[in-house]
């Protein structure tokens, strides 16, 4: 009795896959036999079901890789776009900074030539003020002032003044200062002309 229960239990197992089986192989027999009578291959279009079901995956594939690239280029070009504007700031930036820079350099040439010309002009009018004191002096009194001052000092004052105010103080100084005087002093255009002129006037008056 136990040796034909195992049999009895594959016998069932047999008949419920053959009862399975049969009739799918019958089904994929007439199915065979339907697209053989329609002219068609049954393999040729069992791999072309199979094939065409892994190209439809692959369709997939390629196109999600298709969109990720469109999407990658886009924000490549967004960052070129960006990157090429933050350029063209900077050499905008770098050009101002470059006119400020020439800017702040002819303000400081205009400036420097401004205190030149006001050092000039003070000077001028201090070397005025000089000549005009000594030559409305006392030939005498001018004279003691040149002696306390050093021949350097003194010739530079003395260069200021017109030669008949100079040859008047001379006569009053010091021998020795006098002749060291001599040595440094210049002719004074303004007065040589002056006194051309002068005498130009009077040997032309009847």
């Amino acid at each position: 009795m136990e040796e034909r229960r195992p049999t009895r239990l594959g016998v069932k197992l047999i008949k419920i896959i053959s009862a399975i089986l049969v009739p799918i192989i019958f089904l994929l027999l007439l199915a065979a036999l339907f697209l053989k009578l329609s002219g068609l291959d049954p393999i040729d279009e069992a791999k072309s079901f199979i094939f065409r079901h892994n190209t439809n995956k692959t369709q997939q594939t390629t196109s999600v890789d298709a969109s990720q690239m469109a999407r990658l280029k886009t924000e490549n070009s967004a960052q070129q776009a960006t990157i090429k504007k933050l350029q063209s700031d900077k050499n905008k930036l770098t050009d101002q900074i470059a006119e400020l820079k020439n800017q702040l350099k002819q303000a400081q040439s205009e400036a420097n030539d401004t205190d030149k010309q006001t050092k000039s002009q003070a000077a001028s009018a201090r070397q005025a003020v000089y000549a005009q004191t000594y030559k409305a002096m006392d030939p005498a009194k001018a004279a003691a002032i040149f002696n306390k001052l050093s021949v350097k000092q003194a010739a530079e004052y003395m260069n200021l003044l017109d030669d008949k105010t100079k040859a008047s103080i001379l006569e009053n100084m010091d021998v020795a200062k006098a002749a060291a005087l001599t040595q440094r002093l210049k002719a004074n255009t303004a007065s040589t002309n002056s006194s051309s002129s002068t005498a130009a006037t009077t040997t032309t008056t009847p």
